[in-house]
Order: structure tokens, then sequence, then C-alpha cells
């Protein structure tokens, strides 16, 4: 989901004791750095930056200045404590210093603009924090995924079989090493569609989108299902999500479509 919780400036005083998050916590250092981990000593210069992965007890030593962003629900290729240097931080940089000045306002459109800046920082981590660590049979089922979630005729199960291993096997792996379960990570992808869908407040040639179309357009037959697991991830409908306060409710449907999943 790469949902941002915050956006700010770093406070060096929160980092003396050991703490930890639920989220990847995302350091962009003014001048030098530490973070300490497992008896480790990271270091940091001016225009690093730190990712700290989730539930990892560290400390942190940095300057005034430095900016810091978490990240929960966030599928980072990142396990343990890893930098991206100056030379490939300015993008990153950019990214969590207007991030930040989103996150202190209070207007209609910032949950759909944090949302579009969390998915661009997680894209930076990934591309600039030293390579992805998913086994080639992973990441292959990941990109399997990432380029079919949308299609309501995608089979899940077919694309495990289809890959060189024993199907209770990569979907062992997929959990080690990305933390969720293959279909979950599919309904995290189709979530975060559905999420960004309502929040951008698109229309058709006449109004917003019905839950329907929304459905479809996240890979699901069946409107209701759809709903179901909406409800179940944002803990409202998708009729009633915003994401802010004050947005325009999803028309309902008139009649729902039958299908499954």
């Amino acid at each position: 989901m790469n949902n941002l919780v915050y956006a700010g400036n770093a406070n060096p005083a929160d980092g003396k004791s050991p703490h930890a998050h639920n989220g990847y916590e995302i350091i962009c250092f003014s001048q030098y750095g530490e973070v300490e981990c497992d008896g480790r000593i990271y270091a940091f210069s001016e225009g690093d930056a730190a990712i700290i992965p989730p539930r990892t007890p560290h400390n942190t030593r940095y300057a005034e200045g430095s900016l810091r962003v978490i990240l929960e629900q966030a599928l980072l290729p990142v396990r343990t404590v890893r930098a991206i240097r100056a030379k490939n931080s300015e993008g990153l940089f950019d990214a969590v210093r207007r991030a930040s000045a989103y996150f202190k306002g209070n207007f209609a459109e910032k949950g759909v603009i944090l949302a579009a800046y969390g998915n661009l920082i997680a894209a930076f981590v990934t591309a600039y924090s030293g390579g992805k660590e998913y086994s080639p049979v992973v990441a292959a089922l990941m990109d399997s995924i990432d380029a079919n979630f949308g299609d309501p005729l995608y089979s899940l199960e077919n694309a495990i079989r289809a890959l060189p291993l024993n199907y209770d096997y990569i979907r062992k792996m997929f959990l080690k090493e990305t933390g969720v379960t293959p279909h979950e990570y599919l309904t995290r992808k189709r979530m975060e569609r559905a999420r960004d869908i309502i929040l951008s407040g698109a229309t058709n040639r006449y109004s917003q989108y019905t839950v329907s179309q929304i459905a479809e357009a996240c890979g699901f037959t069946e409107p209701l299902y759809f709903s179901k697991v909406f409800k179940k991830y944002f803990g409202v409908a998708p009729s009633q999500f915003s994401g802010q306060d004050g947005a325009t409710p999803l028309a309902e449907d008139a009649s729902p479509r039958s299908g499954k999943d």
C-alpha cells in the first residue's frame, strides 16, 4: 500500500533510545548520520538516505534539518539497514521534501497526493537501494501479479503452477521473502488500485465510477465480493470511502453483477 503515515522533520532527540516502527523508516540526512542496529553502526554523510525495515530495533543520530518518512504496508526489497548514497538520492530527497510539505496541510486532495508520494518514494527506494533481494522464482511471480492483477480472468493458481518448482514450496518462498502470501500480495495490488481510483475522483463519461466499474478495473468479477474485501481492508465500504473528509462518495450500483474473483 505504501501508506505514508509520517513525513516531516527528523527530531535528533527521538532516536537516542532503541525503538522500532511498524513501517519502513526512511531518513534523509542533512549532514552526518548514524544508525545503530544489531551491534553494528552504519555511517551516513550529507545527502545520503537510510532505509530501516519494519520492526527493526535501532538507534539513530543525525543533525538538525534531516527529514524522515514512515511507509507502512510497503513491499520494498530491503531486509536490513540499507543506504542510498548522495549521488542517487536527489529524486528521493525531493519527493520526501514535497511529501513533508503536503503532510502538514489540511485540504481536500491531501489523501490522493500523499498516496502518490508514498508510491513515488517506494519506487525510488526500490530503484536505488542496491537491487532486489528476491529469488528468481519469487521475482517472476511478483512480475506476473504486477502485470495482470487488473485482469478479472487472471488466475494466481495457474501462474504459480506454471513456475518450475513445487506449488507449496513457491508459496513458502514468497511468504518468507516478502512477508505476505501470493494471494495477500495480489489483494494488496488490487486494493491499491481501488483506493487510487476512488481518491483520484476519476469519472466515466457521465459520473463517478460505480462500485461495479471499480471492481472490474481491479480484477474482480463480483462487485459484492469486491466490496467485502475492500471493507475488510479499509474498514469501510467503497461507497463510503473518501480518504479525506468532505470528498464525494461513490455512486451506488443500480444492480450488482454476478461472478467470482
